[in-house]
């Protein structure tokens, strides 16, 4: 176990391309009927990832009955998406992610994972031996631990939607706030003509 009280790792959440929650921005997007150019990803996105993890948070909790925080939330995107997706780089307890890395130890399902994860073949090529993982080498054992426990929450029958606002950019901003000067000159006129009809 590491003796630093923090370590800084990564959740590799299954990415904003082409995945579940690519799918739950656009459906919100859709939802306020707002122009998908006039929204700002990188707000939004944010906003998305910190109600994810704190229902991440919470799944662990059921799960595996590990208490978890993730501190400094940050997404980190790729250049391009041929070989990588956006992942969430954090920071944890030691103790916490030994906690966690030490019951999914124990897991058949979680092991088998992490000898798929750590074998090389033709277009991948692993970091780590499995052994090295297991024997948490630079702290890399959590990482897979989090992507195995992401694979099971991102199930639907799972899942839980994040709770998460849409920002606009600057443009998108002002077209929304016309719309709502206009609804309310809409409203008062209608005001005053209920009051010319009484």
């Amino acid at each position: 176990m590491s003796i630093k009280n923090n370590i800084e790792t990564s959740i590799d959440f299954g990415g904003f391309y082409e995945s579940i929650h690519d799918g739950n921005v656009d459906h919100m997007v859709e939802a306020y009927e707002y122009d998908f150019d006039h929204v700002d990803y990188k707000k939004t996105f944010q906003s998305y990832i910190e109600s994810y993890c704190s229902n991440l948070e919470d799944y662990i909790l059921d799960e595996y009955e590990v208490n978890i925080s993730f501190k400094d939330l940050k997404l980190y995107s790729p250049q391009y998406y041929n070989y990588s997706t956006d992942v969430i780089d954090c920071k944890i307890k030691s103790k916490e992610a030994f906690q966690l890395n030490e019951v999914l130890k124990t897991n058949q399902d979680f092991l088998n994972f992490l000898k798929d994860r750590t074998t090389s073949y033709d277009g991948y090529m692993s970091f780590y031996k499995y052994d090295e993982a297991l024997n948490n080498k630079d702290n890399i054992l959590i990482r897979y631990v989090l992507e195995y426990i992401c694979n099971q929450y991102n199930d639907y029958s799972k899942f839980e939607l994040p709770e998460f606002e849409v920002f606009l950019n600057a443009e998108g901003q002002k077209i929304e706030d016309e719309k709502i000067k206009l609804m309310e000159r809409q409203l008062e006129f209608e005001s005053k003509q209920l009051k010319f009809a009484l």
